[in-house]
């Protein structure tokens, strides 16, 4: 089974109960058939009521909650001409959207950027102590996991073989700060090289830099051997080569469904 089709017990009992109370005695059954699980995720009762009820995060997963707003991106994909980017103040008609259908229609890139959502609904800081070489005494890193500079830092005082989930934040946090949280990023005439980041500088990077950033940790990510035996270098290799693609139905999710409830959901960048 597909897995974004596995739902935990209370997402299985809330979505049969919407949709099906009658179904709610054959649960088990429901479970083991994807083709009811598929249709009920599909259906527009179930995404009326998760975009209706204020208190939706209470009763439900995050990981059901991306799922419907995931499965509804590709379905109104399906009827859409073309996708938007953004120039300054512009919004430029791309016609890509056949792209992102074929990006999207891809099960192991849905889990992926479906989980990906759910990992910036919790965030961590932590703090580490290390040592540099000729120098005495400990030195001290906080750091949080949806910082980019922060993990910059990170992946360059971890030996080489732990860098595997570093690089994959650093590309999750450019691909989900330009999908869900464009309006953070500079226009794209901002470009400018990026920094190492032991110059301690921090800034607004933009859409460019995001993307070249993104790419990059993505493809080095999808190297690692780490990535082979989690079975993620084919999502990581794809998602580096499409990123731009990637943020399509990302940008169609923040737009349409998450105008004025992105904070709820994720630590605003603001």
């Amino acid at each position: 089974m597909r897995e974004y089709l596995r739902l935990s017990d209370n997402d299985l009992i809330f979505v049969v109960e919407t949709l099906s109370p009658q179904l709610r005695d054959r649960i088990d059954t429901v479970r083991e058939d994807e083709d009811i699980i598929m249709g009920m995720l599909e259906d527009d009762r179930l995404f009326s009521r998760v975009m209706d009820d204020d208190e939706i995060m209470l009763k439900i997963s995050p990981k059901l909650f991306f799922t419907i707003l995931m499965i509804r991106a590709r379905k109104d994909l399906n009827r859409e001409y073309y996708t938007v980017e953004r120039d300054r103040s512009h919004r430029i008609p791309i016609f890509d959207v056949e792209k992102v259908r074929d990006l999207i229609n891809q099960d192991d890139i849905l889990d992926y950027l479906i989980d990906m959502l759910v990992s910036f609904t919790k965030t961590e800081s932590q703090t580490i102590y290390y040592t540099v070489k000729g120098r005495r005494g400990l030195r001290r890193l906080k750091f949080s996991d949806i910082d980019v500079f922060d993990m910059l830092r990170l992946a360059e005082l971890v030996d080489e073989d732990n860098r595997f989930p570093i690089y994959k934040r650093i590309g999750d946090i450019c691909l989900w700060t330009l999908g869900i949280f464009p309006e953070y990023a500079m226009p794209r005439s901002f470009a400018r090289p990026v920094p190492s980041s032991r110059a301690g500088v921090r800034f607004r990077m933009s859409f460019e830099e995001y993307e070249e950033l993104g790419r990059t940790f993505y493809r080095t990510a999808s190297n690692s051997y780490s990535a082979k035996v989690f079975g993620l270098d084919r999502p990581l290799s794809i998602l580096s080569e499409q990123f731009t693609i990637a943020e399509k139905p990302l940008n169609l999710i923040s737009e349409r469904y998450l105008a004025f409830r992105k904070d709820r959901w994720f630590i605003s960048l603001n």
